[in-house]
């Protein structure tokens, strides 16, 4: 009972850091401002969920356009697509704008700057790349590849024509990792503007003639930028969904947990733990997991209990370390390009924190059994007090440390009350309630 109270108490810590670091909620007021949202790093479910949020909040504003500030070497396939359709959805035009000076429209950038009712950037940036991989870096190879690749070469060529601009550069990028500067992209029309800051773009934007479904004419005098940057709850999200970090947040714990398991009443594991699995958790739900990963994790996470109560030479141990290794590699669905957990990570952090965890409770339970050798005659017939009800194992609290006990007449025996030691079976005390007598002994 106290292993789930610590383990629920650090999941609510967890739980109320990710809800504190929420944004408010407050916003400039609208009516003379054009939201200007932030949009870098790698495309991710958090920069998909802020995006969508950050629309939503310009559509509840009455936004007359909103302006995407993008900066980013590319993601998963699935959250661009999820952005796109956003984008298209917006009933408000949406301006994909490639910048500062330096930024890049890598990769998915491509898809969302074609995906834009106007499409920016700023001098010196560029756009192309767009051929896909794994999320390893890896080529796709065989039928797979091919078909990822007609499939975003079709996509992207269709979002480029809807605008209005050239679909057949924008298929090269795809097809054969095409990459271009500002200046080129403008004078190949894969492009409508460059603007060297915000400020020139809106200025740029007045009066221009937006193609496709939400043909207009922009009127942008009078109006000015506000900037909308990604809120410090989706970059903690933006870290927690990399599958790395997920899988090692899972990991520490699993051990965590398994370690107060092992070894009742050492807190911190259980406590750190928890929150350690529970920050996993929040990201490894955003990601596409499959379910022979997860299998595998919580198997290893059994073995390692098993090692440390059933001591087999370490047997149990290694067979858990390696369902760790193949429960990091399996935990991810990588589908066309989704995430995979690397070998360089799944392989070195099993063997470490799994031979740690092994090393530690190994020590923790000799240390006991130690205890127990030397001191069992002066345990033998002390008085103790119960820490968990013993109905018909619980706890009691000995020489420092708690230990199993079981009742010698199987009745149930209350929290708080004393009892006597009267025998020691391997590591569990056999116990009974005190008449008064024997000295005390915690």
């Amino acid at each position: 009972m106290r292993l789930a109270a610590r383990l629920a108490a650090a999941a609510l810590a967890a739980v109320a850091l990710f809800a504190l670091v929420a944004p408010a909620g407050a916003q400039e007021e609208p009516g003379s401002t054009v939201p200007s949202i932030e949009l870098s790093g790698e495309i991710s479910p958090a920069t998909a969920s802020w995006i969508g949020t950050a629309l939503s909040d310009a559509e509840d504003e009455d936004a007359p356009l909103v302006i995407i500030r993008l900066d980013t070497p590319g993601g998963l396939d699935s959250s661009m697509r999820e952005i796109v359709k956003d984008i298209l959805a917006a009933p408000m035009p949406v301006v994909v704008y490639v910048y500062p000076s330096g930024a890049r429209a890598g990769s998915a950038g491509v898809f969302i700057t074609q995906a834009g009712d106007v499409a920016a950037m700023a001098p010196e940036t560029n756009i192309g790349s767009a051929s896909p991989i794994t999320s390893s870096g890896d080529d796709i190879g065989g039928t797979l590849g091919r078909k990822i690749t007609n499939d975003a070469s079709a996509y992207v060529r269709a979002l480029a024509t809807t605008h209005g601009r050239n679909p057949d550069l924008a298929e090269r990028m795809v097809r054969e990792a095409t990459n271009v500067s500002a200046s080129e992209a403008l004078d190949a029309g894969l492009i409508d503007l460059i603007a060297p800051d915000q400020p020139a773009l809106l200025s740029d934007l007045d009066g221009f003639e937006v193609k496709g479904p939400k043909r207009t004419t922009l009127d942008t005098t009078g109006y000015s930028v506000s900037e909308r940057d990604m809120p410090f709850r989706f970059d903690l999200l933006q870290i927690l969904v990399n599958p790395n970090i997920a899988y090692l947040l899972l990991l520490v714990g699993m051990l965590g947990i398994a370690l107060e398991a092992a070894a009742p009443g050492t807190i911190i594991p259980g406590a750190l733990g928890g929150t350690a699995l529970v920050l996993g958790l929040i990201g490894t739900l955003q990601l596409p997991v499959a379910a022979i990963g997860i299998v595998l994790l919580v198997a290893a996470v059994a073995l390692f209990i098993a090692e440390a109560h059933l001591p087999t030479g370490g047997f149990l141990g290694i067979a858990g370390i390696a369902a760790l290794i193949a429960g990091g590699l399996l935990l991810f669905d990588p589908g066309d390009d989704g995430p995979t957990v690397s070998p360089w990570v799944a392989v070195p952090v099993a063997i470490v924190l799994g031979g740690g965890l092994l090393f530690v409770g190994g020590r923790v339970l000799r240390a006991r059994r130690q205890g127990f050798r030397t001191g069992e005659d002066e345990l033998l017939g002390s008085v103790v007090r119960v820490r968990t009800e013993i109905d018909p194992v619980g706890q009691v609290f000995a020489e420092g440390a708690l230990w199993r006990a079981r009742a010698s007449g199987g009745e149930a025996i209350p929290v708080g009350s004393e009892v006597r030691i009267e025998e020691i079976d391997g590591l569990t005390l056999v116990v009974a309630p005190t008449d008064g007598g024997g000295e005390r002994r915690s």
